[in-house]
């Protein structure tokens, strides 16, 4: 008995382990959406760093100073804190996306801001090649976003470049999915260089 008691511990730890792997509020990952509006724990600490961004999007307007601050560490941040900025980035979208969405005038200031979120938010994946991690986290916010955030009339890009509506995030979403479809194009042509020419053409890899 005893042995299959610790069998069955060693599972169980085993799948503690594997669940804490996927828990959103482990550092250096993204930290999913609410689904009821709510800040979620795994935002505890970067609502501390950014209470003023917190803030100011729970009431609906935008601390623009919190907010440059949230910008800048999702473009330049190293580690957990770009992670943690993204996350912010992202719940900060979906509180102000849903005050305007909900207003019967909405804010043109607060709207040209989302719009720049988006482009925002294509810079950070085009720029993070070395971080396949950050990549995947960045990809992953701007689909919760697309998914959870009420319909708003933001202008964004086309695949052919002309000027269009979307609701939030769709054109970021595509920008990522081209740029991934690129790379993985590269990456085929890089290896048929290589079992043609017995090397790897390095030019041709992302």
């Amino acid at each position: 008995m005893r042995r299959r008691s610790g069998g069955i511990a060693g599972i169980a730890l085993v799948a503690c382990l594997a669940l804490a792997a996927k828990d959103p509020a482990q550092p250096g990952a993204y930290c999913p959406l609410p689904k009821a509006g709510e800040v979620p724990s795994c935002l505890s600490d970067a609502q501390a760093e950014y209470r003023d961004f917190f803030l100011g999007g729970q009431e609906g307007g935008l601390d623009e100073a919190g907010a440059a601050r949230v910008e800048a560490a999702v473009r330049g941040a190293e580690g957990v804190d770009r992670f943690e900025a993204l996350s912010s980035l992202s719940y900060g979208y979906f509180m102000l996306a849903r005050v305007q969405a909900a207003s019967e005038k909405p804010d043109p200031r607060l709207i040209e801001r989302l719009e720049a979120w988006n482009a925002l938010l294509t810079e950070a994946y085009q720029e993070s090649s070395d971080d396949p991690r950050y990549r995947a986290a960045v990809r992953a916010a701007a689909l919760d976003l697309q998914e959870n955030v009420p319909a708003l009339g933001l202008r964004c890009t086309d695949a052919e470049g002309q000027v269009t509506r979307c609701n939030s995030t769709e054109a970021v979403v595509r920008a990522i999915d081209a740029t991934r479809q690129q790379t993985g194009l590269r990456g085929a042509i890089s290896r048929l260089l290589a079992s043609i020419f017995g090397r790897d053409d390095t030019e041709a890899t992302p």
